[in-house]
């Protein structure tokens, strides 16, 4: 499941990207002997043997996105459209899931944030270890981001245990299994506002 750790390390990123200030633009620098020119192609391209692959997109299915609150914080939760064009051709997600959807809330004065996934799981599949695996996936690639993986803890949030994890840069991840409904909850949330603590807080 190491491909699963890749789309949220994306979904990360874009949420990181989306609250930080742009670094500034590094000077360019022109190589003291420029590189030799390639060869222009005369002939038609070489065929390979080897087909290339369909890819797999994992429907986008915004009604998912009902189980989560509203509102975090009075903060708005969207559809995260960005997110979810990251994710949706990610074989370890079309491997797990019959669908999936992502919303995000920004708090634009402190830049503290919450994204979060919800994944209609296929049934049957999601075992504990399967779980666990998800966790440690998740938890690595968002964390990759935030100075990695410092710590894991379990709490009762909203009358549901909630896997937490905890990142060198202040990033913290939530996970939820909501199994009657076979849907599984991620969330990535940076900021003392605890925007992932509340969303679990208030998932339906």
């Amino acid at each position: 499941m190491s491909r699963r750790r890749l789309l949220f390390a994306l979904a990360v990123v874009f949420t990181i990207g989306a609250c930080a200030p742009s670094p500034p633009s590094s000077p360019s620098v022109s190589p003291a002997t420029p590189a030799p020119s390639a060869p222009l192609s005369t002939g038609p391209p070489v065929p390979t043997d080897e087909p290339t692959p369909p890819v797999t997109l994992v429907p986008v299915d915004r009604a998912l996105l009902d189980v989560l609150p509203a509102t975090v914080a009075g903060l708005t939760v969207e559809p995260s459209p960005e997110g979810e064009a990251d994710a949706a051709s990610d074989p370890g997600l079309a491997a797990l899931a019959d669908a999936f959807a992502a919303a995000i809330a920004v708090d634009p004065q402190s830049g503290d944030f919450v994204f979060a996934a919800v994944v209609a799981v296929r049934t049957g599949i999601l075992a504990d270890d399967v779980f666990r695996d998800w966790r440690d996936s998740y938890d690595e690639g968002a964390c990759s981001q935030a100075g990695g993986v410092t710590g894991h803890a379990e709490a009762e949030i909203g009358g549901r245990t909630i896997f937490i994890g905890s990142c060198e840069g202040g990033l913290h991840t939530y996970h939820a299994w909501l199994a009657d409904r076979d849907l599984l909850v991620s969330a990535s949330s940076i900021g003392a506002g605890r925007l992932g603590e509340r969303l679990m807080e208030g998932l339906r």
